[in-house]
């Protein structure tokens, strides 16, 4: 199990790409999300450029995305990712295959839930998962987020509709839970 003093996230930066690329081009991390692996490496460039522009032009939404490091040689694990619109954060990882079931995505979402947390005007932290990530129930549910609601046919890829549930955690919850820990 990887502690979490063995990880920590770095802001995402183009340069970022060549690093990311081969743990995103896993095929075996899209079984759940609608998404493919990044057709190139120019057009994962081009959609960290993007996502650094940090948010809508009207200022709406604020994009906040990190990649996950390993403390010890700086390697690439993946990522999280957070839209901050009002006072509601939506957040999502992707931890690279090859580093699943060690605790790697439990602690940096912890990072990641501090860091929006620690921002006064956020009160809330929502998270979407597909029914079928038995895993990612899992971790939302050990960091103290509570399933409110199902959503049928909440999205078609891979040839089959699929079902998601809504995951929230309150700041007050956060705040209790770090203080006790």
């Amino acid at each position: 199990m990887i502690d979490v003093t063995e990880v920590y996230l770095e802001p995402l930066r183009p340069e970022d790409a060549a690093g990311m690329f081969p743990g995103l081009s896993d095929d075996n991390a899209y079984h759940f999300i609608p998404t493919d692996p990044p057709a190139t490496l120019e057009a994962l460039r081009d959609r960290y450029v993007f996502l650094s522009a940090g948010g809508t032009q009207d200022g709406t939404e604020i994009w906040l995305n990190w990649t996950i490091r390993r403390t010890v040689d700086q390697h690439f694990m993946g990522y999280t990712q957070v839209t901050l619109k009002g006072d509601d954060a939506l957040v999502a990882y992707h931890v690279f295959p090859v580093f699943w079931r060690q605790g790697i995505a439990t602690s940096a979402m912890n990072l990641t839930l501090a860091d929006i947390f620690r921002r006064p005007g956020i009160k809330t932290a929502r998270a979407f998962v597909d029914t079928r990530n038995t895993a990612s129930v899992a971790l939302l549910k050990t960091l103290g987020f509570n399933l409110i609601r199902t959503i049928s046919d909440a999205d078609f890829f891979r040839g089959a509709t699929s079902d998601e549930f809504e995951f929230i955690l309150h700041r007050e919850v956060w705040l209790g839970k770090s203080a006790t820990s």
